[in-house]
């Protein structure tokens, strides 16, 4: 099915056949995905009195009972709920049908080579995303005003789908000035392929998350300047066969009342006509 739109004065052709997931399909009886050493998502039959709710053990039909945590066990987007207090929740964001949207393939350096900052102090071993390297692959696309930005890190092989992430792995996150740069940019949904766009162990400041939603750190309350519309979703995958540029984005998230829910991003090519 083919779709045409216009986006700032411009017109652009398409095909919702030419969808892509980037959502990392959660196999509760395989290798998933994990942050944090929680434990995998899990899913089991319903079972009360007589009744169990699996036809291979006499049921009637199939009912799974699910436990799993949105925030580690594979694809999820988040709203400002995750950090504060107040009730922000996610079930209510990502309204619109489509968002225009750009994806950018970053390499991740060592903080050490950066000038850009960090709290806490970067360690050794860190592997950041800087705002010099976001400025140079984002000038380009700065005209088609995008309120979504996905990044592809590298190197981006399929072991994102099931890769443990700990001390033997860690993953690389923002810089602070990075982060401002998003924000400068009015980027209202961030996609990242990270399990977050903070340091793992980070002392529990989660400086980029309070600078993306404007936070003031240190506290779990929104201001009136606090962006409480924006969301970011982490752990997605983006295959190599995306290249790099315009796309429209469909971020499918469930009504859930919380500040997280497993999430499932949708991106459609389009072309300019």
């Amino acid at each position: 099915m083919k779709f045409e739109l216009e986006h700032l004065g411009v017109k652009y052709r398409g095909d919702l056949d030419a969808a892509t997931s980037l959502a990392i399909g959660l196999d509760f009886d395989g290798p998933q995905p994990n942050h944090f050493g929680t434990a995998p998502a899990s899913r089991q039959p319903l079972q009360f009195g007589d009744f169990v709710g699996n036809t291979q053990q006499g049921g009637c039909c199939n009912v799974d009972v699910i436990e799993l945590i949105p925030h580690c066990n594979g694809t999820h987007t988040e709203s400002a709920g995750h950090i504060v207090d107040d009730d922000v929740f996610v079930g209510s964001m990502a309204s619109q049908a489509w968002y225009p949207a750009i994806v950018l393939t970053m390499q991740p350096v060592p903080a050490r080579e950066t000038k850009e900052t960090y709290r806490p102090e970067f360690e050794p071993d860190d592997q950041v995303i800087g705002s010099q390297m976001l400025k140079q692959a984002f000038q380009q696309y700065a005209s088609l005003r995008p309120s979504a930005l996905i990044i592809r890190t590298l190197p981006n092989d399929g072991s994102k789908s099931s890769r443990v992430y700990d001390e033997q792995s860690k993953p690389p996150f923002f810089s602070i000035e990075a982060m401002r740069f998003i924000n400068k940019m009015e980027i209202q949904h961030l996609l990242v392929d990270m399990p977050s766009v903070d340091r793992m162990y980070d002392d529990g400041l989660l400086t980029c998350h309070h600078v993306y939603w404007n936070v003031p750190e240190g506290t779990h309350r929104v201001t009136d300047d606090s962006w409480k519309d924006k969301t970011i979703s982490e752990m997605i995958f983006v295959p190599d066969r995306i290249e790099d540029g315009f796309y429209l984005l469909n971020l499918q998230v469930p009504a859930f009342f919380t500040d997280a829910a497993p999430s499932r991003p949708i991106l459609f090519p389009c072309q300019a006509v």
